[in-house]
């Protein structure tokens, strides 16, 4: 399953590779020793959220209910495995995701050079005005792209020892979510360098002294945010700019419609909101409240902060991809078909078992 997350998007004969999941999925939950699982606060919370965006998507003809149900998949697939051989588990199945982040890092890459020096398109790609051509492989959308890249960063200084072999993997990284042109994985990157910075600013005060293992990490995400930067201006066919190309418009209209259907939004209905109002708003708050109004922005974030209180001072591995994402979501207009961050979810909920259980990872 954690293979599948570089073809989320990949469709053969017109079905979604990543639908394979579900297949997978029931097919562990009977093969698995276990007759029961334990869940935690994270499925708990999430539960209401997800009943309710299933509801809303299938009174709405949405078919943002498939990804709901993926994703919730996503969330779940450590629970059948036994906390003594879960960290086995989770080490191979980061160095999996890794790859499939590397794989896509390359494809989009091999894509701008196939494109630029002998004319043949593969995959995705978009022509915009002012020179800027968009490259994605075998995703939909860039912006997902440069941050599922950008996030995957900080596994790379965990699974790999050599320092010429991460180099070589972080430079593979940002270059192809550079090419990708979109800016959220830069935007990320610095939003979480300075929340990091600030929160661990705030610690010192409080304790008296700082870490050396997190000023070695500030020092990490600083340098990755510079040299994102500098290959943004040598590679990249888009120039850097803090111009928030229509963002401003879909926040406008995302609290529109909301303003209009406060209770249950336009209830994911992407085509009647599209019509109706135009833009859908890059920013995970207002996305929330256009689509499924008050009461589910409330059931949804009280998930939400849960799962990033669990990533900011819980787990250690899974921190920086987790709130890399999160920041990254404050510039996408989607959500559910986020299957990668559902992955992260559960690997930071793995993680956190395995360290209530004093068992660590190796």
């Amino acid at each position: 399953m954690v293979a599948l997350i570089p073809f989320s998007y990949f469709d053969i004969f017109g079905v979604r590779v990543i639908g394979l999941c579900l297949f997978l999925f029931v097919a562990l939950f009977f093969l698995s020793p276990k007759f029961s699982i334990s869940v935690d606060n994270n499925v708990w919370l999430f539960l209401l959220p997800f009943f309710m965006v299933l509801s809303f998507s299938l009174a709405s003809g949405s078919k943002d209910f498939l990804s709901a149900i993926v994703f919730f998949v996503y969330l779940l697939i450590f629970y059948f495995f036994d906390v003594s051989k879960l960290s086995a588990v989770v080490n191979k199945s980061c160095f999996v995701y890794l790859y499939g982040a590397v794989f896509m890092a390359v494809g989009v890459i091999l894509q701008r050079i196939s494109f630029e020096k002998f004319g043949y398109e593969f995959g995705k790609i978009d022509v915009y005005g002012g020179g800027r051509v968009g490259f994605g492989f075998l995703w939909m959308d860039y912006s997902f792209l440069s941050l599922y890249l950008v996030s995957t960063l900080p596994l790379v200084f965990y699974l790999y020892r050599s320092v010429c072999v991460k180099a070589i993997v972080v430079i593979i990284l940002l270059v192809g979510s550079v090419v990708t042109t979109a800016r959220t994985g830069l935007a990320a990157l610095v939003l979480t360098t300075v929340f990091i910075a600030g929160l661990e600013f705030a610690k010192a005060i409080v304790i008296g002294k700082a870490r050396k293992q997190v000023f070695l990490v500030l020092l990490s995400l600083l340098f990755a945010s510079l040299l994102i930067i500098y290959f943004y201006v040598e590679f990249s066919s888009r120039t850097i700019r803090f111009d928030s190309s229509g963002r401003i418009d879909g926040f406008y209209l995302g609290f529109k419609s909301f303003l209009d259907n406060p209770f249950t939004g336009v209830m994911f209905d992407r085509s009647y909101f599209l019509e109706e109002y135009g833009t859908i708003p890059h920013n995970l708050l207002v996305y929330i409240l256009s689509q499924g109004g008050i009461l589910l922005f409330i059931v949804f974030f009280i998930w939400f902060f849960y799962v990033f209180f669990v990533a900011a001072f819980r787990v250690n591995l899974f921190r920086y991809p987790i709130i890399i994402s999160v920041f990254g979501f404050m510039f996408i207009p989607s959500f559910f078909s986020a299957y990668y961050f559902a992955l992260l979810i559960s690997f930071s909920m793995a993680e956190k078992r395995i360290m209530a259980k004093g068992l660590g990872q190796k």
